[in-house]
């Protein structure tokens, strides 16, 4: 950066060439010195740690009124990518096994809804009857 300004130049850039030529030593000076290093990392983990306490004081609060909290819907995004996947996998999987069929010479299996047996209709399985508390 040269000293002299050329012509035309605003005034809000003549200040701050101004001020950065007057702080840059400084600041660099500072900046190497080993104290700085520890206070920069203190200053992160308390960062950290009152962010933390925020996110667990807020999480609380939202449960007390029954509403959800951030990481209950971090937690619901993560499961519905994991769904979104399987389905994925499903699919391809469902894909290739109705390509394999159609390739496949052999006859397919009979279907379900098709013709019944000569004897009429099936047998049905009995009804459970609804589960009452016993009385007391």
């Amino acid at each position: 950066m040269t000293s002299a300004q050329p012509p035309g130049t605003p005034l809000w850039r003549q200040a701050f060439d101004a001020a950065e030529k007057a702080v840059t030593p400084h600041a660099e000076n500072l900046v190497r010195t080993p104290g700085f290093a520890t206070g920069v990392t203190l200053l992160r983990r308390a960062q950290t740690m009152a962010r933390d306490t925020a996110r667990g004081v807020s999480a609380r609060a939202w449960h007390l009124v029954n509403l959800p909290a951030g990481s209950d819907l971090a937690r619901l995004r993560a499961q519905i990518g994991a769904l979104d996947r399987e389905v994925r996998r499903l699919t391809v999987q469902l894909e290739n096994e109705r390509r394999a069929r159609a390739a496949d010479p052999t006859p397919e299996e009979p279907d379900a809804d098709g013709p019944q047996s000569p004897g009429g209709a099936r047998p049905r399985a009995p009804r459970r009857r609804a589960q009452r508390p016993p009385r007391t």
